[in-house]
């Protein structure tokens, strides 16, 4: 039921998709949608939190190991290009998830708060990032944790994949290179750039 809504709602955008059209098209009763998800607004919840984390557990992000593996890497670079693979796949999974979003918000209040609470909960997942580099030193000089979570927030979004790869086709390898670049060059002191390649 999800993969059929997600399907509806991108092409024909949230208002225009109904509770029926998810039904036929997943191919069950119209009662099975409601009783498994009560409202189309849930449905579009649940399918942004699994498409996000790229499955259906209920682990947050910063609680998985391969975010974890990033917080304990000790190469500020390699921290960062961690977090450009990571925001390179979030965003191959959940770029179109997000412009139905945040089209839907306009006219549904309770749609936006939900969309600003995933913006939100990006945002302090990349502030946990940001102040384990300001610990360690690893910032440039005169750049605060707060100024550098804005960095990855504005860079590392949704909104920048499908920019670059949907509109602009880029490939998603050369994307997920790019975006580590930028990280690395707009954050990290001379020191941590000195191999840095792009």
């Amino acid at each position: 039921m999800l993969d059929a809504a997600e399907t509806l709602f991108i092409r024909d955008g949230y208002a225009a998709t109904t509770m029926t059209a998810i039904a036929d098209a997943g191919d069950v009763a119209v009662q099975t949608v409601y009783a498994v998800f009560g409202t189309k607004r849930a449905i579009l919840t649940q399918l942004l939190d699994v498409r996000i984390v790229g499955d259906d557990e209920r682990t947050p992000l910063q609680r998985r190991a391969e975010w974890q593996a990033m917080e304990r890497e000790a190469d500020p670079r390699r921290q960062l290009a961690r977090l450009a693979s990571m925001a390179t796949r979030i965003g191959n999974r959940v770029a179109a998830l997000y412009d139905v979003m945040a089209a839907a918000a306009g006219s549904d209040p309770e749609i936006a708060a939900t969309y600003h609470q995933q913006q939100h909960a990006r945002y302090r997942d990349q502030q946990r990032l940001a102040r384990s580099l300001a610990r360690n030193g690893a910032l440039r000089a005169g750049l605060s944790a707060a100024h550098a979570t804005d960095i990855m927030w504005t860079l590392a979004n949704p909104r920048t994949y499908r920019t670059l790869v949907g509109d602009r086709h880029w490939a998603t390898d050369a994307y997920e290179r790019w975006l580590g670049h930028v990280l690395a060059c707009a954050l990290l002191k001379e020191s941590s750039l000195a191999s840095v390649v792009y």
